[in-house]
């Protein structure tokens, strides 16, 4: 029996809960996030929370055919100069707790949280099964 899982794959600085100390609160704000259609067979979709200056991300990642990619999504979210990445893949688990990256029809949940509340970009991606490599789609500016 196989299971399907989204794993984030991050660089940069993990800066989750962190927060400033002594801000005043803010009213949260929420929105919905998509990304450009830059490749068939890729879906992701879902919406956003931003309060006390931090940003949480929730939504699906799709792919709807068995063509040698696997389907992804990465989000890139900044404070001043500082920028935090979190790239979802969707990754295929075998009984034996082996894990893969899947290329087939597949629906996975994804979340991430950042304290960089400033702003926020998301990219449609793929990984070729063959060589391995990152194709990124065009990059859509959120707020």
């Amino acid at each position: 029996m196989r299971r399907i899982a989204a794993v984030a794959l991050t660089a940069g600085t993990l800066m989750a809960g962190m927060a400033a100390v002594g801000a005043p609160a803010e009213a949260a704000a929420t929105g919905s996030w998509q990304p450009y259609n830059s490749y068939s067979h890729v879906l992701a979709k879902g919406t956003y929370t931003r309060s006390g200056g931090s940003t949480a991300v929730t939504g699906y990642l799709y792919d709807d055919k068995k063509n040698g990619w696997t389907s992804c999504v990465r989000f890139k979210f900044t404070e001043g100069s500082k920028v935090y990445w979190s790239r979802f893949k969707i990754i295929g688990v075998k009984s034996d707790g082996t894990r893969y990256n899947f290329d087939g029809t597949a629906k996975v949940k994804i979340s991430v949280k950042s304290s960089y509340g400033s702003h926020m970009w998301v990219q449609e991606c793929g990984r070729n099964k063959q060589t391995g490599k990152y194709y990124y789609g065009k990059g859509k500016k959120i707020f």
